[in-house]
């Protein structure tokens, strides 16, 4: 006799996730469906790193770092960085924009800073026969001294933003002021600190200077009246001289 087999029953096991938000609608329409032994649990993720969206700028970085180095010849990284921040801007943007610049022979790095190339030395004029044409209408001295007409006092640096803005080598700086200074119309107070003098007006001596003046004067004075008191000694030995001549005469 065939063995009978047992009789069957399919049922099926759903497991399915949703929001809170749909979790009641969810419970509603499997009870409605006759499901039942419904089960759930609470599942917390945690979002520990959560991208953010990119901002997109009108103005690319490499045409904003442009328009910052127009207006500062001579600037460090950090200033730059903070430019970018200050417009909303990261810093990676900012070193990546900086490369940019440089491939492109606009800025150069000097240093500890970046400087606009045209601020850089240009190249020595040639010379000929008849001298070294200027390279400028505005010649350098003449440009220090606008610079510091109507101040009593003037730095180095300052006159190096002077240069650079105009784009004029920065060693033309110490020659004139040293040929300012033995003309009387500056004088070095401190490192690269100057102070400007009168017209026609001397620096104050020191008190070495004035101790020897002194002495020199002291000493002028006195070969001065040596040489009174023997002037007025030599007519009186000269009368005393033929008085003498005379009583042996008469004697």
């Amino acid at each position: 006799m065939a063995k009978k087999e047992p009789e069957t029953v399919d049922r099926y096991q759903i497991v399915a996730e949703t929001s809170i938000e749909q979790m009641g609608y969810v419970l509603a329409a499997l009870a409605k469906m006759g499901v039942e032994n419904v089960g759930y649990k609470l599942i917390t993720d945690v979002h520990r790193f959560k991208s953010r969206e990119r901002t997109v700028h009108d103005v690319s970085a490499e045409d904003f770092t442009a328009a910052y180095v127009k207006d500062n010849a001579r600037f460090t990284p950090a200033q730059l960085v903070a430019h970018f921040k200050d417009a909303g801007r990261t810093a990676s943007s900012a070193y990546y924009a900086l490369k940019k610049l440089m491939q492109a022979n606009v800025v150069r790095k000097n240093g500890d800073e970046y400087v606009r190339v045209e601020a850089l030395a240009p190249p020595e004029a040639k010379r000929t026969g008849r001298g070294t044409t200027p390279p400028y209408a505005v010649a350098n001295k003449d440009l220090i001294a606008t610079a510091i007409r109507g101040r009593k006092q003037f730095t180095v640096r300052e006159l190096r933003e002077v240069f650079a803005k105009e784009g004029r080598p920065e060693k033309s700086i110490s020659p004139i002021l040293t040929q300012m200074i033995q003309r009387k119309e500056i004088k070095l107070v401190g490192k690269g600190h100057y102070v400007v003098l009168a017209k026609g007006a001397k620096p104050a001596a020191s008190d070495k200077t004035k101790r020897l003046e002194k002495d020199k004067q002291r000493k002028r004075n006195e070969r001065a009246a040596k040489k009174n008191a023997a002037v007025a000694e030599a007519p009186a030995a000269h009368i005393a001289a033929m008085n003498g001549s005379g009583e042996a005469a008469h004697g």
